[in-house]
C-alpha cells in the first residue's frame, strides 16, 4: 500500500543484483547508480499493484531494463564514457554488444531463461537466445 518501510525492505534484498546488472550492462558506475535510482523511483510509484515479492522484483527489473535501454539509445548518439582500468569482468563485458551485455547479465545474476529475459527487456526471445549464445562464445575463452 505504498509503505516506504516495506518497499525499503524488499528493495534491499535485490539492490545489489540490480546494481550489478546495471553496472555490467552500462559504461560506468555513475550511469549504473542513476539507472537503479530511476528504476526504484518508478517501481515505488507502481508498488501498489504488486501482490508479492516476485511481482515487485519483476516490476523493478522491468523498470531497470527500461532505464538501461535508454542509455543504450544515448550511446548510439554519443559514444559512452567508459571507466578507466575496470575490473576484469567489466573489461570482458565491453567485448559484447549492448543487447549481449544486458542478456548475459540478467542470465548470470538472476538465473533467468531467454523467455524471462525477453519479458523484462522487451527483446524477442529469439534475439535473447542468439545474444546469449554469441555472448557466451565471446566470453568463454577468457573466463
Amino acid at each position: 500500500n505504498g509503505d516506504t518501510e516495506a518497499f525499503a525492505e524488499i528493495y534491499s534484498e535485490i539492490y545489489t543484483k540490480l546494481y550489478y546488472l546495471a553496472y555490467h550492462s552500462l559504461a560506468n558506475g555513475r550511469e549504473a547508480v542513476n539507472a537503479v535510482k530511476a528504476a526504484a523511483r518508478e517501481a515505488y510509484s507502481e508498488i501498489r499493484n504488486c501482490r508479492s515479492r516476485e511481482e515487485f522484483n519483476g516490476c523493478i527489473l522491468k523498470k531497470l531494463c527500461e532505464q538501461i535501454i535508454l542509455y543504450f539509445r544515448e550511446y548510439r548518439k554519443t559514444p559512452p564514457v567508459y571507466e578507466t582500468d575496470p575490473p576484469y569482468i567489466k573489461a570482458q563485458m565491453r567485448k559484447l554488444t549492448d543487447a549481449e551485455r544486458l542478456s548475459v547479465s540478467m542470465w548470470a545474476l538472476f538465473g533467468l531463461n531467454a523467455g524471462e529475459i525477453s519479458r523484462f527487456s522487451g527483446l524477442s526471445e529469439t534475439v535473447v537466445e542468439n545474444k546469449l549464445r554469441s555472448a557466451k562464445q565471446k566470453l568463454e575463452p577468457n573466463l
